[in-house]
């Protein structure tokens, strides 16, 4: 069986909907390069324009939108990420402010709460008036989210508040951080690719 998100999906019909009424008259949805989030048997990514969730729920085969909030509320981009209690979250800016929600489940109905507002003109110098902070990305389990402006790309730390400039300024979409890699042997590899031959 094949999930999809096309005609006959109405959450589908409606985002393309409001994308056309807002303007977007050859508006083509897609995958936002970013992370995503997966809670158990569900992934979680974001489409292009109005930041719309797409749920994946593989072990269901089913796809499904969410949508994050009111579309004029948030700019251009949102970061998704696990929340401590295991629910979907995702980080978004309005103006100048950083705003962090969470999906809580009440009797079977979702809703949006707003977990918490961080002023970012406070922590984060920005190069002129015009200067538009925007989410590029979060560490999921460590609690940090990554913010990029005119003046570079800055890692908050949410649970000191720390703020530290890890790039100079870019054109960022994405921002997917790593503690560290492996790299296997070579030496063991060929190795063990002569004892083959």
């Amino acid at each position: 069986m094949k999930a999809s998100l096309d005609s006959n999906s109405e959450p589908y019909v409606k985002h393309r909907r409001d994308a056309m009424a807002a303007g977007y008259y050859s508006y083509t949805p897609y995958v936002q390069p970013g992370r995503g989030a997966v809670i158990g048997d569900e992934v979680y990514f974001t489409l292009r324009h109005f930041n719309a969730i797409v749920k994946d729920d593989w072990s269901r085969n089913c796809l499904s939108m969410i949508n994050p909030r009111s579309p004029s509320v948030l700019s251009n981009f949102i970061a998704l990420m696990v929340m401590e209690d295991m629910s979907l979250g995702f980080a978004g800016i309005v103006g100048s402010s950083l705003y962090l929600w969470s999906r809580k489940a009440n009797s079977g109905a979702a809703e949006w709460v707003q977990c918490r507002v961080i002023e970012l003109e406070t922590i984060i110098p920005v190069a002129n008036s015009k200067d538009k902070p925007l989410v590029v990305g979060s560490a999921e389990g460590v609690g940090v989210i990554f913010v990029s402006t005119g003046v570079g790309l800055f890692a908050i730390e949410l649970s000191s508040g720390k703020v530290r400039k890890v790039d100079e300024p870019r054109v960022y979409f994405s921002v997917l951080p790593y503690m560290s890699f492996y790299t296997p042997d070579k030496a063991h590899i060929s190795s063990s690719v002569l004892c083959q031959q």
